[in-house]
């Protein structure tokens, strides 16, 4: 962790901040590319991670934009209404889950709201390169738009379309129709709410998998549809019910078992533990490589997929 200032603090949509984070005199910012984050410590003990949403040659600044979520798990919160202009932040070294693959030809782009802040830094750096690439960002209202006149100065004006429901579930974009026919030598970014996600997903089928990328800072929806299974502590032999609506992570902390974490979302590596028995359905973005998915699972976010899986901790 490196302490930053708060430069700059900009109103930029209703509910949505702009934080503009730089050095203390005498030192520099690391560099980062296209679509990484930062994990930053907020006042009231939160860590949370953003999207760096600058250019990518920038190395005298970052740029947070952070909507403020009322309902949410606290740390955007803690952002807009404990965070002022002069503060110092604890903030991490860029990392980047949501990598920039600049092998391909042309690149979809797809936003919900707040989720075009990783993709803006790719369209700098995609223009940068002068690859092909299209825009589509969903929002609710023509209030939640940030980022319009930097998108317009980047993107072609029939590479960009912004699609504002009023609620109106009609006007949502048609990902089916847009996805139907994969691009050759294309890839789709994606960042959004998990129905977005889960709707590119589906229009995605016919594409091959490693052509769809995903990120998300929100924890994912249980509403039900997992399946329930048991998780056992291998020191102890305890027993623990996990419930279809529920996480291992909420189970293990309801039993006063000290478990790490942070992000929630399968990011940022806090919660991965050890596994000595099962089978785990991984829901991590990516985090985890193939070898290390046989013996430890992000209890953020992954489940069972047998009916009981043994935790060594």
């Amino acid at each position: 962790m490196v302490k930053l200032v708060v430069d700059a603090i900009h109103d930029v949509a209703r509910s949505i901040n702009l934080f503009e984070l730089k050095a203390v005199a005498g030192c520099q910012l690391q560099a980062f590319k296209a679509g990484a984050h930062v994990s930053v410590n907020l006042p009231g003990g939160y860590v949370r991670q953003y999207s760096l949403c600058n250019n990518p040659e920038e190395t005298h600044r970052y740029l947070l934009a952070v909507l403020c979520e009322p309902d949410g798990r606290g740390g955007s919160l803690a952002f807009h209404k404990d965070v002022k202009e002069g503060d110092m932040l604890e903030v991490s070294v860029p990392q980047n889950h949501f990598p920039l693959d600049q092998r391909a030809m042309h690149y979809t782009l797809i936003a919900g709201g707040i989720g075009i802040t990783p993709l803006l830094s790719m369209a700098y750096k995609l223009k940068a390169l002068r690859k092909a690439f299209d825009v589509y960002v969903c929002l609710r209202s023509e209030q939640d738009i940030i980022f319009r006149e930097e998108l317009e100065m980047l993107v072609a004006p029939e590479s960009l379309h912004f699609h504002v429901t009023d609620g109106d579930p009609a006007k949502r974009l048609d990902l089916e129709s847009l996805l139907a026919k994969p691009v050759p030598s294309g890839l789709v970014y994606c960042c959004g709410s998990q129905r977005l996600m889960e709707g590119v997903e589906k229009a995605t089928t016919n594409w091959h998998p490693k052509k769809i990328r995903f990120e998300s800072f929100t924890p994912r929806v249980l509403d039900g549809s997992d399946c329930e299974f048991n998780v056992k502590i291998a020191s102890t032999g305890e027993l623990m019910h996990v419930g279809a609506t529920e996480t291992i992570l909420e189970v293990l902390r309801r039993h006063n078992v000290d478990v790490t974490f942070s992000c929630e979302v399968g990011l940022c590596r806090s919660c991965v533990m050890k596994y000595t028995d099962g089978e785990v359905e991984h829901h991590d973005q990516d985090l985890l490589t193939t070898d290390e998915r046989r013996s430890r699972l992000t209890v953020c976010v992954s489940r069972g997929r047998s009916q009981q899986l043994t935790l060594d901790c």
